[in-house]
């Protein structure tokens, strides 16, 4: 169970102490659960300041007013961040939320599988932005090559946008139906999507874009 951090009713100005105190108390794998304001981008950039490389974040809820965001402690030396390991460890993410909420679907379980599954979604959608903001245009910029792997990779976005959508009726109406038979596509082609880009796109980006720390500073305070 992760452990919770409700920043909300914390002025603005004390929740990076509080967040800095709470990542502090965490071993590493250990996650916090931390619910916050549209401020939580500024609080990115507080923890890069003081632990880059030594953690990793991902959303869960992003609206106008609350934010749940959910922060890993990682393991690995800070010194060895990588393109490659970065958007792997967060495909992982998003494929835990997506098994999870396929669980609780199987098991009849309508209420989790809802929010886990718009939980999902939300962490899907903002892989994406990763890479089509960021990752993608920087890549281009840097090897000229357009029409190649990323054009690929955007068209294959596209698709799963589309399932997707069908997946956020599925929670929003309770319909463990059409949740899993749009999900077992979703995955399948999630699935040879990850492969591509774990085995092609991203090792090509790390040999052209090194050293990658800033591009990856950039992506994490998205």
């Amino acid at each position: 169970m992760a452990e919770q951090l409700d920043l909300t009713a914390i002025p603005a100005e004390q929740q990076l102490d509080n967040l800095l105190a709470a990542w502090a108390r965490l071993t590493p794998g250990q996650t916090l659960q931390v619910q916050t304001g549209p401020q939580w981008g500024d609080l990115v950039v507080g923890l890069q300041g003081h632990y880059w490389g030594q953690f990793d974040w991902s959303p869960l809820e992003k609206g106008p007013v609350c934010w749940l965001a959910e922060l890993v402690r990682l393991e690995q030396d800070p010194r060895n961040t990588t393109i490659v390991d970065f958007f792997s460890r967060d495909h992982r993410r998003c494929d835990t939320l997506y098994a999870e909420a396929e669980n609780a679907a199987n098991e009849g379980d309508i209420a989790a599988m809802s929010q886990i599954c718009r939980h999902f979604l939300v962490a899907m959608t903002h892989h994406f932005r990763m890479e089509e903001e960021v990752l993608f245009p920087a890549f281009e910029n840097r090897t000229g090559m357009r029409q190649g792997p990323t054009m690929v990779m955007r068209s294959e976005h596209e698709q799963m946008r589309g399932l997707m959508q069908q997946m956020h009726q599925a929670a929003e109406t309770g319909d463990a139906e059409l949740l899993l038979k749009a999900g077992g596509t979703l995955l399948f082609v999630m699935q040879q999507h990850n492969v591509k880009e774990e085995q092609m796109l991203y090792p090509m980006s790390e040999a052209h874009l090194r050293p990658a720390d800033a591009l990856l500073k950039d992506v994490q305070r998205l």
